[in-house]
Formats: structure tokens, sequence, C-alpha cells
């Protein structure tokens, strides 16, 4: 129950398994080790092996039981292959700060030896909670964003914007880099690229400089939904964290999703700088996303953008869009990338 077992054959790289395993999302952790019968004799061995073969140090047994029909309970397996180790190797107990855990799981009418534990992501399979489009960007946040909706069971499909025919391709290679990182944890990540340069020009030639942001903003929602509708998308991602700038304010957010009939879900919104950028380096996109890259969101960037846009303002400086030629003209330069 709650477990899932591989076997090798010898000679077979287990530690290298043991180590993609524990990037799947929805495992809690995985251990590399020894089938054992349901025979405390066997346990003993298997676990004198691992000791026998381990630097010196101070170590722990730590046994759980789970559906098992083993007649010990985990303290007296903690108990009596502790006892048997120490007599074996003379090595001190310690159960606070060990330099080594000797795990003994024993489920059904057997189980499994094995002396470290990987920690795995946790959360929920990747697939089991609907599916999302998270709007990726080049930067820190956004990439976490995915990454935690994917860890809650989320489909997730990227989405990312870049200024192309007015930048270089730099964004768009970064954000190639970032999906390739994420799709260490759900394989099979699709990555859609789609130009917003033309669109992000029409904006600046046509509307107030201090809304571009809101409204471009807006602009990758609607493309969004659009999108969304054809991959059959339940809600929106984005990476903001309130504050941060100006367009993360509650009351741009609020203009912003006014834009979408989809919701619009922000895992970061609460998250501090730091600990956002803790996450990243621990799922391991932060030195990807601190290189330089042009960002489609600096185009045209205005000096002083609104940080609390009126939503009758922005509506009325949209008036002056084809907002539907504009995010068609986006969605017919879109690249899908499947990785």
């Amino acid at each position: 129950m709650g477990r899932v077992t591989a076997s090798f054959d010898p000679g077979a790289p287990v530690e290298d398994a043991a180590r993609r395993a524990a990037k799947v999302l929805g495992v809690a952790y995985v251990g590399a080790g020894v089938h054992v019968g349901a025979d405390l004799e066997e346990i003993k061995g298997v676990a004198l092996g691992f000791l026998n073969g381990a630097p010196e140090g101070s170590f722990k047994v730590a046994a759980r039981r789970a559906m098992s029909e083993f007649p010990h309970s985990s303290s007296e397996i903690n108990q009596e292959v502790g006892a048997f180790l120490v007599d074996q190797t003379r090595r001190a107990v310690s159960l606070s700060a060990p330099d080594r855990t000797v795990c003994v799981e024993m489920y059904g009418s057997g189980g499994v030896v094995y002396l470290a534990r990987l920690e795995g992501p946790g959360g929920l399979p990747s697939g089991t909670a609907g599916r999302v489009i998270a709007l990726l960007s080049g930067g820190i946040d956004s990439p976490v964003a995915a990454w935690r909706m994917a860890r809650r069971g989320a489909q997730v499909d990227l989405l990312h914007f870049h200024g192309q025919p007015f930048t270089d391709p730099s964004s768009a290679r970064q954000a190639e880099a970032l999906a390739r990182a994420l799709a260490v944890y759900p394989p099979g990540i699709d990555l859609h690229l789609v130009p917003l340069g033309d669109a992000q020009r029409e904006v600046a030639v046509a509307c107030p400089p201090e809304l571009r942001m809101i409204l471009y903003r807006r602009m990758m929602m609607r493309i969004a939904e659009e999108l969304g509708r054809e991959l059959s998308t339940e809600a929106l991602v984005s990476g903001d964290a309130l504050g941060q700038v100006a367009s993360q304010t509650l009351t741009n957010m609020q203009v912003v999703d006014e834009a979408t009939a989809l919701p619009v879900l922000r895992p970061l919104l609460g998250m501090t700088k730091d600990e956002i950028i803790a996450t990243a380096q621990s799922i391991g996109t932060f030195e990807i996303s601190t290189r330089k890259h042009q960002d489609c969101c600096v185009l045209f960037e205005p000096r002083s953008p609104a940080t609390k846009a009126s939503l009758e303002h922005v509506q009325r400086a949209e008036s002056t869009l084809n907002l539907p030629e504009l995010v068609a003209k986006s969605l017919s330069g879109r690249e899908p990338l499947h990785l």
C-alpha cells in the first residue's frame, strides 16, 4: 500500500534509477536496497552487509510496517536489528543525528532493506488534477509557479511570449532551456512559443504609455485563453508575487484577469523573493533563469507604469485596437515544442 517496487538485474545502474525516480512528482522518497522475506535473521544479515560497506560512524535503524504480515512491530525490528548491528560492528547508535540510517520497510509478506533514502518532490502524480497553461517568462518566478502547479497534479502546458522580430531569439532559447529543466519532473511537457512583438508595437503606438504593461498582460491572457480552448485548458497560471513589480498589485491583477474568462492561478502570490529563489535553486531552474536574455515585457517599456490602472481607462485604450486580429496574428506564429 502506497509503495511501488522495481527489481533490477545484478550490475544494473540502480543508484542512477533511484535518483531519476526521486524526481517524479508524487514520489515521497526512494530507497535502493535488497528484497527480504518475513524473516528477522535475513533482515539482520542484509542490514549488516549494508553497514559493513559504509564508512565508519554512528547509525540507527528505522523500521516501518505497512499492511504487513510480519509478526514483529516496528519498535521490535528497531531493537532487534539495532542490537545485532551494535554487537557485530561495535558502532555507536545515534537516534537524533546518525551518520547512517538503516531503513527496513515491511509490506505484504516481505520487504526491503536499504541504507540511503532520497527525498522526492512529493505532491500528486502529474495529470491527476486537470490541465493548465502556465505563462513562462525567462525569469525566476514563472518556472517555479509552473512547477508548483505540476507538483499538485496539474498537467502543465507552457506558453512563452517573445518580442521577435523586435528582439533577438534569446528569450525563446531561455524558455526552451527552462522547459527542459522542468520536464525532468512531469515528462512530456509541451512548450508553445508565441511572438508578441507586433501586438506590442500596436499597443505602443495607439495607447497611453503608462498602461502598456497592463495591456501587454491582458493581450497575453487573451492569447492564452484562445490556445486553452484548443487544449481543453481549465485555468491559466501566472508567476505573479504580490507587490513585486508594478503589474503585480491587487488592482492591476484584477484588471488583467478581466481579459479572460478562465481562472488565473497565482501559486507564488504570498511568497517572498527569497522563498521563490530557494525553490528555483532546488528544482534546477535558477541558474538558467539568471542568464541574460531579451524579455518581451521590456519591449517599449514605459518609464512610469501604472500601479493602479483603471479598468475603464484600460478598456477605452483597447477600443482603439483590433484585439481579435492581434490575437490571431500572434497565434499564427506559434511554434509548439514537445519536450
